[in-house]
């Protein structure tokens, strides 16, 4: 297999981090975290395994770093206080003895949460439900969204603290920052919406925080709805033009597409070929000249 996909197996530094080969496991919902929002022993188990058995990096599924608002599951891991730190801590130093590089996920759900387990209305960019027949979200105010970027850069400081080697920033999927940025969701005729720069403008200002908290050397990598396949929504060239408002803040880009109208292409039918939508990350290493992850089909390294 070295031999014949040697692509594959050669090591990629990024910044100061280095994973040792081009394998990737990207961020997916487990429903092993306590209803507490701690990782449990089965997380534990499925991650190191997956570590010893090879992956060069490994990004946890989405924690959330606004509770109760930006929940996206009873069983979601949190990472928005210190007390939750000690069991990531745990989860790094036995994954770091298999050689591999570990990221976590952090993430606000938006309206893609729900009031009935928030107890709350849920909140976006806008009124517009993330898919037909979802609940109608409220708007964010100024002063909400300016607390929103502190919880950003708190979470992102404790996975740095924790020993995490890079974090992700979800700014696809319909989750909150991808109502921001896709005109689809987001209406708003004030700073935060309307110009290619007003809507990527919530983004920018929390991957800035990020930066500030995690210091100049620690990977951010950013995961991206590259196109959204839904009518009025952005366009792998809106993608191109809009990635301009935060490239210097991103080390990695994650390229993934769809929104949750259409969840065949962000989460791939079976009847999608292999490697379908590397044309995407193509478009973005090809345009901003940095390393770039794919995900969906591919079940064969060729």
């Amino acid at each position: 297999m070295n031999k014949k996909y040697p692509k594959i197996f050669e090591p990629l530094t990024i910044k100061r981090t280095t994973i040792k080969n081009r394998i990737a496991m990207t961020p997916m919902g487990t429903n092993y975290g306590e209803t507490s929002g701690e990782m449990s022993s089965r997380h534990m188990n499925y991650y190191t395994l997956r570590a010893k058995g090879g992956t060069g990096l490994i990004i946890l599924e989405n924690a959330n770093v606004e509770y109760p608002v930006g929940s996206n599951g009873t069983s979601q891991i949190r990472i928005d206080h210190d007390s939750f730190m000690p069991r990531f801590y745990q989860l790094v130093e036995n994954l770091h003895k298999s050689g591999t590089t570990v990221a976590i996920q952090i993430n606000h759900a938006g309206a893609s949460a729900s009031s009935a387990r928030t107890g709350m209305q849920t909140v976006s960019s806008s009124n517009i439900p993330t898919k037909a027949g979802g609940e109608i979200p409220r708007p964010m105010t100024k002063e909400e969204i300016l607390h929103t970027v502190r919880k950003y850069g708190e979470a992102a400081r404790r996975a740095r603290d924790i020993g995490f080697d890079a974090i992700e920033i979800h700014c696809g999927h319909s989750y909150l920052m991808s109502q921001f940025i896709s005109p689809y969701y987001n209406k708003r005729t004030d700073e935060f919406g309307g110009s290619v720069e007003n809507r990527l403008r919530f983004p920018r200002m929390v991957l800035e925080e990020v930066r500030k908290q995690v210091g100049p050397w620690f990977p951010i990598i950013v995961r991206i709805s590259a196109e959204e396949r839904v009518e009025g929504g952005n366009t792998l060239e809106d993608t191109l033009e809009y990635l301009e408002y935060l490239d210097e803040f991103v080390d990695l880009y994650d390229v993934s597409c769809g929104l949750n109208p259409s969840l065949q292409y962000q989460i791939d039918s079976n009847f999608l070929e292999d490697g379908w939508r590397s044309y995407m990350a193509r478009a973005v290493k090809d345009k901003f000249g940095k390393p770039v992850m794919n995900a969906g089909n591919y079940r064969d390294p060729e």
